[in-house]
């Protein structure tokens, strides 16, 4: 090219503190499937994800088809979790614990722990109960256990039941 003309391909676009002009589009974002974390869209919108996920979750549904968001918005198909946030200044903060799901290592190092008398033997049974209701247990209530029974293990009684649950406990929450 010779000479210049009006159009400079270099253009990073507009200053980050510049105000949109009506013509400029702002976009969107599309998800089919959100089971967690954060979204956010808009000028100087902010997403946070502090969440912990522990366990398997998994659909065997496809997800929905999803139309396209209004202008700077945000559409999602199919939402399980997490947190989204629109327009300008939003926010997004997801600090959610999800499940540990009841995997039969879970179950069986649960049964071991249920015996024991005290404080061990009694979370135990809550958290079986727990599980066997929901299908998961809160990882806080499982490192609460894990500690219970790591501390058993001190015992001679309790060196051998108590010390293989807690290690399969604190392998989950690894």
């Amino acid at each position: 090219m010779s000479g210049q003309d009006d159009t400079d391909f270099d253009d990073p676009g507009p200053e980050p503190d510049a105000p949109l002009t009506r013509g400029e589009p702002q976009g969107g974002i599309v998800i089919g499937e959100f089971g967690g974390g954060a979204v956010a869209a808009g000028r100087e919108a902010t997403a946070e994800d502090s969440s912990r996920r522990l366990g398997v979750s998994s659909t065997e549904i496809p997800p929905p088809s999803v139309a396209a968001p209004p202008p700077g918005g945000i559409a999602i198909g199919r939402m399980t979790g997490g947190a989204a946030a629109s327009g300008p200044g939003a926010r997004a903060t997801n600090r959610s614990e999800h499940f540990i799901e009841a995997t039969p290592q879970l179950i069986e190092a649960l049964a071991l722990l249920s015996v024991h008398d005290g404080e061990l033997g009694t979370e135990a049974v809550d958290i079986e109960r727990e599980v066997r209701t929901n299908g998961g247990v809160e990882q806080g209530r499982l490192r609460r256990l894990a500690a219970l029974a790591g501390r058993a293990t001190a015992t001679v009684g309790g060196q051998t039941a108590a010390g293989v649950a807690a290690q399969t406990i604190i392998g989950m929450l690894a």
